[in-house]
C-alpha cells in the first residue's frame, strides 16, 4: 500500500515569541524517520506530508495515489487542532488511522472528557472550567488542586506551582496561566497525591490492553508535587539544535520521573485498570489506538485522568516500551496500528 504518513514536525520559526513548550506535541525528525521506516518494513510505500498550511493542497495533490493516511498531526493554532486531518481526509475520501474528527476533538477537551466519562461511571477527580483567573470555586471543590490547560496534553504549562493548597496560590496559577497562554481555556481538578499508571491500547472490537505502565517519581525533591514536567527530546540532534539556536536551554526541565513496564501491579488492579481503560476507549469511540492515565489514592481508589488518541509514539516513548514488553518491535507495534485502520476500511 501507499501510505501517507501525515506528522506537525517541529521547526524553529515555530518558537518565534512562543514558549518552549509550545512545541511539545510536535515531533522531531528522527521521530518521523522512525515511523518512516517502520512502515516500510511492513511491505508499504510511505509519502510524507507536513501538517502545514499546505497540508489540504498536498493531501488534494495526491488523493488518487494515497490507499491510507497514518496521521500523527496534532494540528497548530486553532481549536480541536487535532481533528484537522481526519476532517480533511474524509473530505477527501482517503482511509485514515486513529480516531476520528469528534473523539480526537473531545478527547483533547479534558473538560468534556471528563463530563462524558463521568456521567457514564468512570470515576474522576472533582474538576471546575475556568473561564477567568478570579472565578469562585464550585462548593464541591476541595484543596488540594492542579491546575492545566483545558485542551493541551505534553504537561505544557505544568510546573511544581500548578498544585496548589489554598486560594492566594491558586489565584497566582491560573493568572500566571492566563497571561502565559492567551485565549486558552484552563481548569482545576483535585489534586490526587498517589500511584500514576499508563494504559496503552490497540485495536476496535475487540481492544487489546498492552502491559501497564507505573510511572515513578522516586528522585522528586522532598515535599514536591508528583507531576511530570515537559522536556523536549534534546537527545536528538534536530531538537537540540533548535533549542540551542533560539536560546531556550534555561527553559528545560530537568527529568523528574521514571517507569516501570510492566508496572508491579497486584492481578485485582491490573484487571480492575485494564476494564476501566476499555469502558472509557469504548465510551469515546476511539479507534485502533490510545494512550491513557490514571491515579490510585492512597485509599485505593482509581481515578481517570486524561486520553491521548494521537499519543507520542517515538520508539523511546511509553508506548512503543509498553509494545516491546508485549514482545512487540518498534516496528510491529506501527503496523498493528495500520493493520487495525486497514481492517476497518478494506476488509
Amino acid at each position: 500500500m501507499r501510505v501517507a504518513l501525515i506528522y506537525n514536525l517541529i521547526r524553529e520559526e515555530l518558537l518565534d515569541g512562543r514558549v518552549l513548550d509550545t512545541i511539545a506535541e510536535w515531533d522531531s525528525l528522527e521521530t518521523i524517520d522512525a515511523l518512516t521506516q517502520a512502515i516500510r518494513s511492513g511491505g508499504h510505500e510511505v509519502l510524507r506530508i507536513e501538517a502545514d498550511m499546505t497540508v489540504f493542497e498536498n493531501l488534494k495533490k495526491y488523493q488518487h495515489e494515497i490507499d491510507i493516511v497514518f496521521n500523527i498531526a496534532e494540528g497548530m493554532d486553532c481549536e480541536s487542532r487535532e481533528s484537522l486531518v481526519p476532517l480533511l481526509c474524509e473530505m477527501l475520501r482517503i482511509p485514515y488511522t486513529g480516531s476520528g474528527p469528534l473523539t480526537l476533538a473531545l478527547c483533547l477537551d479534558k473538560i468534556r472528557t471528563k463530563e462524558i466519562l463521568s456521567f457514564n461511571g468512570v470515576r474522576t477527580p472533582a474538576f471546575q472550567s475556568i473561564r477567568l483567573p478570579d472565578e469562585p470555586l464550585k462548593p464541591h471543590i476541595r484543596f488540594p488542586l492542579i491546575c492545566k490547560l483545558a485542551a493541551e496534553g505534553s504537561s505544557m504549562g505544568i510546573g511544581f506551582d500548578s498544585v496548589v493548597d489554598n486560594e492566594g496560590a491558586l489565584r497566582r496559577k491560573l493568572r500566571f496561566l492566563a497571561s502565559r497562554y492567551p485565549g486558552k481555556r484552563l481548569m482545576i481538578e483535585e489534586y490526587i497525591d498517589g500511584r500514576e499508571f499508563t494504559v496503552p491500547i490497540v485495536g476496535n472490537a475487540e481492544p487489546l490492553v498492552l502491559p501497564i505502565i507505573e510511572v515513578r517519581f522516586d528522585t522528586m525533591p522532598t515535599g514536591a508535587p508528583k507531576i511530570a514536567l515537559f522536556r523536549p527530546d534534546d537527545e536528538y540532534e534536530s531538537v537540540r539544535k533548535i533549542v540551542n539556536k533560539t536560546g531556550r536551554n534555561a527553559e528545560l526541565n530537568e527529568l523528574n520521573r521514571h517507569s516501570v513496564c510492566p508496572a508491579a501491579i497486584s492481578s485485582e488492579l491490573a484487571e480492575s485498570i485494564r476494564d476501566t481503560a476499555i469502558k472509557a476507549y469504548r465510551i469515546a469511540e476511539c479507534r485502533d489506538w490510545c494512550r491513557m492515565e490514571f491515579r490510585m489514592d492512597n485509599e485505593g481508589a482509581l481515578y481517570f485522568l486524561e486520553m491521548n488518541p494521537i499519543a507520542g509514539i517515538d520508539p523511546t516513548y511509553l508506548f512503543p516500551r509498553s509494545a516491546k514488553a508485549m514482545g512487540w518491535s518498534y516496528a510491529e507495534l506501527i503496523n498493528h496500528i495500520l493493520g487495525y485502520a486497514i481492517r476497518r476500511y478494506f476488509c
